[in-house]
């Protein structure tokens, strides 16, 4: 596209702004009402943008990309579809990125102003099924840009609200009239916007204040239990350093899993749904300060809302946004402050008290290192550890890069991998814990893949998350991407079986699809195991080649997942 003689069209000029936030990929699904996009991608070569489309098989996939890649990157994803039935295919995947916190921008191409109130075909105006009052609940903004109306300030608006105080979605609508118009004078949005970003809120009095201090200086055995929304790797990064310094223990929620290094001599691991053993004890037995860093204040995070999370000496929240401190839980001190601020602020003016009791805590730290991590696998239901899913979890791990992204889905198997894998990284191990679509994980880890290019992704999935996703491996092998398909078939939907054992088997139970079969039908190579030594045997050759392939697992659905401290609580909650 020549710009100098021709002009650049609405379209265009979005692309070129989310390009120039570093943005390499975005998921589509193709349709009239985008034409103007795909435009921008002439065939004879001569289009000038460097940000890529993926086109996805679904909307809904596209949305979950998106996500993936935000998550990954810790950049914003990108999902683009038709007005209509487009918008709507997406809305599971903008609700999960609303509930987990994740910069997801839904653009979509709406019919012309001047047809609105006109019945036509896909109308998603306020004439039609008035898409923007549906996504207003789960999105930090939902507008529509009319013929006529200034395009760069609704789009500089969409993308600054993707990361404000509330990190989350925004949805923007765009009239074909604003995606054909063409101008050489609109303004760059970047300046603006990463301005806007820069500013991070750091309540520097609050930190310095006496009763901050005095947690410090009464609390010996002090924990940071840190969670999803501080989970990027400048906090990672502080969180070592500040462990270290001062011999703090640190236990994560499995919305977090990885921000803090679970092989480190400090690591207490996940606390919470399918918490470890290590960091379940610590908190019922010894912890008398806590340290609550980025909390997502979920029913899962918080062990169903633990009173072990303001012990005696006192809980300091800590969050990016004054409207969360204290929300779903009751705390003792809430701190306005990023996670890297804050620790790097608490160094700066409360190194005395942290140092006065370090002897002592590092002491409680290294006995608290002689409690297993893991609870011992239960193999009971069927007495072959052969079936069993987590059987299978050392294996895969033995083979699996460091450096890898690992995207959990939603099911028992989530439950056996946040408690027996080791993740070591803020994007090594990625799951929607809130909302927790069934098959997100497929195109989730997609989405990922494209984020990480050069490295390996594993989507860890089951047989009822492949019915509701699994159609997306075609992206996988369309694009030839360095990833790996784990899916555990055991033939029922697990998770809901142990609530439906007087119950008609055909609710919970799946028919024994060849899902190998499947997978090669959209061109992924495959391999069926059904035991850990059959998985030893082939695992080396298939995490070595660069390019997707699906690993069916056959096990058994009656094994019970590691939640013995989370299931004997629930029996106190029995509305859930």
């Amino acid at each position: 596209m020549d710009l100098q003689s021709t002009g650049e069209t609405g379209a265009h000029y979005i692309l070129r702004q989310l390009q120039s936030f570093g943005v390499t990929h975005f998921f589509m699904v193709p349709g009239k009402l985008i034409n103007a996009f795909m435009r921008c991608y002439p065939s004879d070569g001569s289009g000038t943008l460097e940000i890529e489309p993926v086109v996805t098989a679904c909307e809904t996939g596209a949305s979950y990309m998106a996500e993936g890649y935000a998550r990954a990157s810790e950049k914003i994803g990108v999902c683009l579809v038709i007005g209509g039935p487009g918008v709507t295919n997406a809305l599971t995947g903008i609700a999960s990125a609303y509930t987990d916190h994740q910069p997801v921008l839904l653009l979509s191409g709406q019919i012309a102003s001047s047809l609105e109130m006109q019945n036509v075909l896909q109308d998603g105006s306020q004439t039609g099924v008035n898409l923007c009052d549906v996504f207003k609940p789960i999105t930090r903004s939902a507008l529509e840009v009319k013929a006529g109306q200034p395009l760069p300030a609704f789009l500089r608006e969409s993308v600054r609200l993707l990361r404000g105080v509330e990190k989350g979605p925004t949805y923007l609508a765009v009239s074909k009239e604003a995606l054909y118009e063409k101008s050489m004078t609109r303004v760059d949005i970047a300046p603006s916007v990463l301005e806007s970003w820069s500013n991070q809120a750091l309540a520097v009095e609050k930190i310095k204040s006496a009763a901050i201090k005095a947690v410090f200086k009464r609390s010996t055995n002090l924990v940071i239990l840190a969670g999803l929304r501080c989970k990027n790797a400048k906090v990672a990064a502080a969180l070592v350093a500040f462990s270290e310094r001062f011999s703090v223990p640190v236990a994560t929620t499995l919305s977090a899993k990885g921000l803090f290094p679970e092989d480190h001599p400090n690591a207490l691991g996940v606390y919470g749904y399918s918490g470890n053993k290590r960091a379940i004890e610590a908190f019922k037995n010894g912890v008398d300060g806590v340290i609550l860093l980025g909390l997502d204040t979920t029913q899962w995070s918080t062990l169903l809302w633990s009173h072990e999370l303001r012990p005696a000496c006192g809980a300091i929240q800590v969050d990016e946004s004054p409207d969360y401190l204290g929300r779903f839980l009751d705390i003792d001190h809430g701190v306005v402050a990023t996670g890297d601020g804050f620790l790097r602020l608490v160094c700066e003016v409360h190194a005395e008290e942290l140092a006065a009791t370090q002897e002592s805590r590092s002491k409680w730290s290294s006995d608290l290192q002689r409690v297993p991590l893991h609870y011992p696998i239960d193999a009971k239901a069927t007495g072959n550890i052969a079936d069993h899913p987590a059987a299978y979890i050392p294996v895969l791990q033995s083979y699996f890069p460091s450096d890898g992204v690992v995207c959990v889905d939603s099911g028992s198997h989530r439950s056996f991998f946040g408690h027996y894998w080791t993740a070591r990284g803020p994007a090594a191990y990625l799951s929607a814990t809130t909302l927790g679509p069934m098959g997100w994980s497929i195109p989730a880890g997609i989405g990922a893949s494209f984020a990480r290019a050069h490295g390996k992704t594993m989507v860890v999935t089951g047989d009822g998350c492949m019915l509701m996703q699994g159609l997306e491996l075609s992206t996988a092998a369309k694009h030839g991407l360095n990833i790996v398909f784990v899916v555990f078939n055991n033939r029922s939907y697990s998770a809901s079986y142990f609530n439906n054992k007087d119950n008609l088997p055909a609710l919970t139970q799946i028919p024994d699809y060849n899902w190998c079969l499947f997978a090669q039908s959209l061109g992924v190579s495959a391999t069926c195991v059904s035991t850990p030594e059959a998985l030893h045997d082939c695992i080396e050759s298939i995490m070595s080649a660069a390019r997707p392939h699906l690993i069916e697992i056959k096990c058994d659905g009656r094994h019970v997942t590691p939640n013995s401290e989370y299931s004997s609580r629930l029996k106190d909650h029995p509305l859930l």
